[in-house]
């Protein structure tokens, strides 16, 4: 729990910068997989600024966004209105009642989590029936560059590489149904804008650079790596994932 505070405390102070986390077509696509309602009262899991909670909340009757983060809670309380509740809460613990939500929701966060099936578990017990989880992660283009891809994460932080089918056995495992896996590839993303704004230092941001210029052709050909002098664009793959209780 240190390392998670004082990592997300680094974070919080320039996440809104990240220009990916806010890419409109990307935000989209994942509150439509999501298929909101009205009436739904929501709950999104490692909510951090908020950016994904006010999105929803346009959608639905309410939110209720969680982060083991205060700096990323303080932030998102900045803007936060009548129908979003922001709570510093663990998603390995959630403290809410049994088949509470119509809707969950957790983008770009089971990566972070230590014991990922306790979290699935939790999320199914205060789901309702019939009601969906979904959630978004990012994953290597391809099983063959899996290597590559957690040396470069390892440098930056504390993170578990999912594929396909690990996402599906995660679900099964907690006792979703129903199972759908929709992949999103985020176009050209600035290696600039990802380090500069991840609260590395200069060192480690060097390394990682490094990684990316010295892998194998196979792997700059599955990223779409294009190099100029000024930054490194390349794309990224996500999969959208939703299971029903």
């Amino acid at each position: 729990m240190d390392y998670n505070k004082n990592f997300w405390k680094v974070r919080s102070e320039k996440f809104d910068n990240l220009e990916w986390i806010k890419r409109e077509n990307f935000l989209k696509a994942f509150i439509t997989f999501c298929k909101p309602q009205k009436s739904f009262n929501t709950l999104d899991l490692g909510s951090g600024t908020g950016i994904l909670t006010r999105q929803l909340s346009a959608k639905v009757n309410r939110v209720s966004g969680i982060d083991i983060s205060q700096e990323m809670i303080k932030k998102a309380s900045r803007d936060i209105n009548y129908i979003i509740d922001y709570q510093l809460m663990n998603a390995e613990n959630l403290l809410f009642p049994d088949e509470h939500f119509d809707l969950i929701t957790a983008r770009m966060v089971f990566h972070h989590i230590e014991h990922p099936d306790k979290a699935m578990r939790e999320a199914f017990r205060v789901l309702k029936k019939e009601k969906c989880m979904v959630l978004c992660e990012g994953i290597p283009p391809d099983k063959s560059v899996r290597q590559r891809y957690i040396e470069i994460f390892k440098l930056k932080e504390k993170r578990l590489t999912f594929f396909e089918d690990d996402l599906n056995d995660l679900y099964e495992r907690a006792g979703f149904r129903d199972i759908i896996i929709k992949p999103y590839i985020m176009k050209q993303v600035s290696m600039r804008n990802w380090l500069n704004n991840s609260g590395l230092s200069d060192g480690i941001c060097n390394k990682i650079v490094k990684l990316h210029l010295e892998a194998d052709d196979n792997f700059k050909r599955l990223y779409n790596m294009k190099v100029s002098p000024e930054d490194i664009l390349f794309d990224w793959k996500f999969v959208f994932v939703s299971g029903l209780k």
